[in-house]
């Protein structure tokens, strides 16, 4: 009876150091899994990637930019004399991506209205992945304008070593990528537009985009269009009821009517996208 009661305390005992070594593996697993790649170091800036945040079956990770004091980089739409970055991502298990672009800085000076960052700044990235139980192995290629008195263009790869299966990565998270998504524009929920009218006017062999609003505004971003470019033509204030863009036709027969622009406006309450069109 002895040697069974001794038997039965050494498989418990057996069973609980297994299961102990399982942990213990877990836990070094997860020590080791990266979270950022190392700083990548270019012009005035430097650079990396953090790792990750899983949202709606989607990874996001965050391309990281740390620019040098009164040095700033673009937005998607850089304005009037701005160099349009570009952000790419390769990987063998990606279906497609998306670079979400937190909420700029309007940057004026003697050469126009651009758009940009100071500082530093994540950017998230949405990746969609294919339904495979495989590690994941992911390339970001850039093209940025970096500014300090000049602009120069710089350019750079970084490797993100993601040593785990899509399974394994939602089951962490990254607050930094998670508070970068909080500063991305979405449209309202309520549906209320604030743009009562938009009219397309002459001016000097100008055209001239007006737009009243039903309430003032603070500022008012034009957002990256295939067709149109469109340039600030105001002064800064503190508030506007009205705006006017100058608009260029980046395919000259291309007709304005019933094109959709959209924007992102800012108002004492936060900001947010809205579409309009021409009447």
């Amino acid at each position: 009876m002895a040697n069974k009661n001794l038997k039965h305390k050494n498989t418990i005992f057996e069973a609980l150091f297994c299961l102990l070594i399982i942990i213990l593996a877990l836990l070094n697993r997860s020590a080791n899994m990266p979270t950022k790649t190392d700083w990548y170091t270019n012009t005035s800036s430097k650079m990396r990637v953090i790792m990750s945040e899983f949202k709606n079956d989607d990874l996001y990770i965050g391309f990281e930019i740390s620019l040098d004091d009164d040095t700033y980089s673009y937005w998607s739409n850089p304005g009037d004399s701005g160099i349009e970055p570009v952000i790419e991502i390769s990987a063998q298990n990606a279906i497609n991506y998306e670079v979400q672009w937190p909420l700029p800085e309007m940057i004026k000076d003697q050469y126009g209205t651009n758009y940009g960052y100071y500082g530093n700044n994540v950017i998230p990235i949405k990746i969609s992945l294919a339904d495979t139980k495989d590690n994941i192995d992911l390339n970001l290629s850039y093209n940025l304008g970096v500014c300090n008195n000049v602009c120069i263009p710089i350019d750079g790869k970084i490797k993100i070593p993601i040593f785990d299966s899509k399974d394994y990565l939602r089951k962490i998270s990254n607050r930094r990528i998670k508070d970068a998504l909080e500063n991305i524009p979405s449209y309202r929920d309520d549906g209320i537009n604030v743009i009562n009218a938009a009219e397309l006017r002459q001016s000097n062999n100008n055209e001239i985009i007006n737009l009243t609003f039903s309430k003032a505004i603070r500022k008012i971003y034009p957002m990256t269009s295939e067709k149109f470019f469109l340039s600030d033509n105001e002064d800064l204030e503190e508030s506007y009821t009205s705006y006017n863009f100058l608009l260029t036709r980046k395919i000259r027969t291309k007709k304005i009517s019933s094109e959709s622009f959209s924007v992102i406006i800012l108002d004492d309450k936060g900001f947010f996208i809205e579409d309009f069109i021409i009447n």
